[in-house]
């Protein structure tokens, strides 16, 4: 049979309902846009890390001494099982002119962690220098910079401190914009790095060991494998080198030590000398009397003896510092830890897996429930048409075939504007979002056949297969049947009418409003759900915006209170410790607390977690520093002698509760065992606090300050770096850990996830949008006839639409407060889930997010009822009653 008349119908069925396809088309083109979206920007940004690494040979890991790396050192080295490639160099922190920033001075790497040139070209002399491109703003090609060294005893490492720039470069070893390191320079935290031929340096040691390995060739840095293959060589490398720290310690002292004992030989000889001088006058004096020759001589002799004690104590004193010259410390670090930003790129990649196994699933789940109902109903409306093709001789496949292709073009339109968007738009987006704080800047697209098969087979599933579903159901009914309209729902009475008072009450139109709602129960729950959903969305995006928002000012404004955290050595001499008490008195100090910090470690979902401990010297006066209070009752904890007080994100990683105890490691990995007093709010980072006593009882050994907390009389950022200066510039001085710098973190975290939020919430609310339209349409033409006989009989516009719209209103209050615990709960799973080891969300959900989500949710359901207003002024009354006939 010809089908050219099926042909057209087809054609006509999409162009005579354009809003119907249009609105699948939106929830098919909406739902995967996110869902693959979502799903690709996490691998897309892995990737193109991962390309930027393997271009430029990062490093697998690398090896630095605090004495340099000698001859033995490097021998130990190279003899590392399963070794390729072993790079040393050299580099050295520096100053630039203004006396602030801090540079590093690497050679330029041979063969590992190499550079990527962004203009200009590569240092060729030895007076030539390629900077950290992102001081591009402040340096052009030609410059001349001229650098100081920081505290090398008076020694200095480099041959020259004047160079020509030449070029900027990228290096695969930073990729944080904000975040760099730290230095015993400058502020204490470096600003950028630069690279220099190595004929530049002046040592006998190297300073640096990058090193690659052959079973880790080829794997991909995300891979688990790769991981713990790095775990295995970081640890066999440190067993490796753990009795060069001894060795090198000796080597470094015999020299000094022998030039020390024959000094001191020289002068117990010298000292001898002058003994028997003494006793030869002396005799002399018995013989012959004391006179004025006599005299002479004896003050000569009383003054060379008070030459050999002052070089005697010279020598002691000498002798002492040789003595207690620290133990060298050998780190060892994988790319984790020895790449500022590497972890914290793919903890943001990371981050958007977390949200695509959520918050797309929910979207598409309510666009794919919407369409099956739109679908449901278009094949409902056409069952005159369809018993009109029965009877003029076409199949039912062919009958069939109309739904179905419609069903399948609508999805695949819109399933394919969605996946090309998903594909290229929104990792974009993403990756824009979170490349503001990195240095990666090409963002590497992938195509994935499997999310793209899964999307289009969803979208298929709920608009093809309900079409054929329901056609095969209605098309076993005889032609003369299908001609035949539907009967309307029928009514019943509803649990409402048996509550008297209440029903009593209600005026007419409401009565019948309650009757219609659950008169027509599909509808009803589809757009609880769909509303819902939407809320839900709504309530889950603004409630992750509001659980990060505040963690600036809640960690810097009510917990700590300190603008920095300036460390000094362990040990200081009378001097250096007057020069510090001047640093703590001057005009720019508000208020110090004195604390002994140290750093630990411990091994947490598979990841290194460093702690910072501090032990207040005056418990008293160490609140006004630092607010311990328990977060969900706010209560102050006082530390105590039975326990210490950990941060609440750690002590969630180490699964610890009060009472329990923790294990931990020091810098030279000794164990300690440490038992959980209390849980303290805490946001970034991790913390432990303890009193004296209890630090004397764990570590056995006695409290000795190192460390000071301060706050300062102007807390802005070019105040505290001239602060940071001033005490770098000191003696005794180590490093300064600024607030500042951590809210320059924290804020670059909020730019990226607020951005990425900005684009799901605009996706939650076009959703609502569609979803609350297209209810609404259903509704109206399942009912027209319905409408229209109201409408005859007098019903003015404005009350038909509230008629129909009132119901609407009603279920989407309902579907509004489903949505509050629907969004609540998945709110609770992504701030679980989506925060790194370092940070800790707000898990309390807003007031003020419920507000919000409420008012876009009803102002979409009511700025519809705008759109539905006119389309029921426009209703043909007697077309749709006559349309039966």
């Amino acid at each position: 049979m010809k089908t050219k008349t099926l042909h057209k119908s087809i054609r006509r069925s999409i162009t005579g309902s354009l809003g119907r396809f249009l609105s699948i088309f939106s929830l098919m083109a909406l739902g995967v846009f996110a869902f693959v979206g979502l799903k690709l920007s996490g691998p897309n940004m892995r990737a193109t890390a991962e390309e930027f690494y393997a271009r430029h040979h990062l490093a697998d890991m690398s090896v630095t001494s605090t004495v340099g790396l000698d001859s033995s050192d490097q021998a130990l080295i190279r003899q590392m099982e399963g070794l390729q490639t072993a790079d040393f160099g050299y580099f050295q922190d520096v100053l630039l002119p203004d006396q602030k920033t801090a540079l590093r001075l690497f050679s330029q790497a041979e063969k590992l962690s190499t550079y990527e040139l962004v203009s200009g070209r590569m240092p060729e002399e030895k007076n030539e220098m390629a900077l950290d491109f992102l001081h591009q703003d402040k340096y052009k090609l030609g410059d001349t910079i001229r650098v100081t060294e920081g505290k090398n005893n008076g020694s200095s490492i480099l041959k020259t401190h004047e160079f020509k720039l030449v070029g900027f470069v990228k290096s695969s070893e930073f990729v944080d914009k904000n975040f760099y390191g730290q230095t015993n320079v400058g502020t204490g935290q470096l600003s950028g790095y630069a690279v220099v031929s190595p004929e530049v340096f002046q040592s006998d040691v190297y300073m640096i060991a990058r090193l690659s390995f052959k079973s880790m060739q080829g794997l991909s840095p995300y891979d688990s494998t790769f991981m713990s293959t790095s775990d295995y060589y970081q640890e066999a490398l440190k067993t490796l080198l753990a009795k060069q720290p001894q060795k090198r310690l000796m080597d470094i002292k015999s020299e000094p030590q022998a030039q020390l004992n024959k000094a001191l030989m020289q002068l117990t000889a010298e000292e001898e000398k002058l003994r028997e001088a003494k006793v030869s006058l002396d005799q002399q004096k018995l013989l012959f009397g004391n006179n004025a020759q006599f005299q002479a001589m004896q003050d000569s002799l009383n003054e060379a003896k008070e030459k050999l004690e002052e070089s005697r104590s010279k020598l002691q004193e000498q002798e002492e510092k040789l003595a207690h010259l620290p133990l060298p410390v050998y780190t060892v670090n994988n790319r984790k830890e020895g790449n500022p930003g590497y972890q914290n790129f793919i903890d943001n990649s990371t981050r958007i897996d977390t949200l695509s196994d959520i918050f797309p699933v929910v979207l598409f789940a309510i666009a794919v429930l919407v369409s099956l109902t739109t679908m449901t109903r278009f094949v409902e409306e056409e069952r005159g048409n369809m018993g009109l093709l029965t009877a003029l001789g076409y199949s039912h496949t062919q009958i069939r075939r109309k739904f179905l292709v419609y069903g399948a073009v609508s999805a695949c339109a819109g399933a394919t504007v969605g996946t090309i968007l998903g594909h290229i738009v929104l990792p974009y987006v993403v990756f824009n979002a979170y490349s503001a704080s990195s240095t990666f800047s090409d963002l590497i697209l992938t195509f994935s056949p499997f999310w793209t098969v899964v999307s289009f087979v969803i979208a298929l599933a709920c608009t093809v297969l309900p079409a054929y579903l329901v056609t095969q159901a209605e098309l076993r009914g005889v032609p003369a049947t299908l001609f035949l309209a539907k009967a309307p729902k029928a009514g019943s009475r509803i649990f409402l009418e048996r509550i008297k008072p209440i029903w009593s009450r209600m005026s007419f139109t409401y009565k019948v409003t309650a009757r219609n709602i659950f008169r027509y129960k599909q509808r009803m729950l589809m757009t609880i759900v769909g509303v819902a959903g939407c809320t839900a969305l709504l309530v889950m995006g603004f409630g992750i915006r509001d659980s990060i928002s505040g963690l600036g000012q809640k960690q810097f404004g009510e917990i700590l209170h300190y603008n920095m955290l300036a460390v000094s050595q362990e040990s200081l001499t009378q001097k250096e410790q007057d020069e510090l008490n001047h640093f703590l008195h001057s005009e720019n100090i508000k208020a110090y607390e004195t604390v002994h910090f140290e750093q630990l470690h411990q091994k947490a979902h598979n990841n290194r977690q460093d702690i910072s401990l501090m032990v207040p010297g005056n418990e008293q006066d160490f609140g006004n520093f630092v607010t311990l209070r328990n977060r969900i009752s706010q209560k102050i904890l006082p530390l105590s002698n039975q326990g210490a007080i950990l941060s609440e994100k750690l002590a969630g990683l180490l699964s610890a509760k009060v009472g329990d105890e923790v294990v931990l490691k020091t810098t030279n990995d000794k164990e300690v065992k440490v038992k959980v007093a209390g849980i303290a709010e805490m946001y970034m980072g991790h913390y432990m606090f303890m009193n004296q006593n209890y630090y004397k009882k764990v570590f056995g050994e006695n409290f000795s300050p190192n460390a000071n907390l301060l706050q300062l009389q102007d807390a802005s950022h070019s105040a505290s770096q001239k602060v940071a200066v001033d005490f770098m510039q000191s003696p005794g001085a180590i490093t300064v850990s600024q607030n500042n710098d951590l809210q320059k973190t924290i804020d670059a975290f909020l730019h990226g996830i607020n951005s990425v939020m900005f684009v799901l919430i605009g996706c939650a609310i076009l959703l609502a949008i569609i979803v609350i339209y297209n209810l609404t349409n259903i509704n109206v033409s399942e009912r027209i006839r319905e409408l229209s006989t109201i409408k005859v009989l007098g019903f003015y516009d404005r009350e038909v639409t509230l008629y129909i719209y009132r119901e609407t209103i009603l279920l989407s209050i309902l579907g509004i407060l489903v949505g509050f615990g629907l969004g609540a709960y998945f709110h609770h799973v992504i701030i679980t889930m989506l925060p790194t080891d370092l940070t800790m969300f707000n898990p309390n959900l807003l007031w003020s997010n419920l507000l919000l989500s409420t008012i876009i949710t009803l102002t979409t359901t009511l700025g519809l009822s705008v759109v539905v207003h006119r389309k029921l002024k426009k209703v043909d009354m007697l077309g749709a009653l006559k349309s039966i006939d």
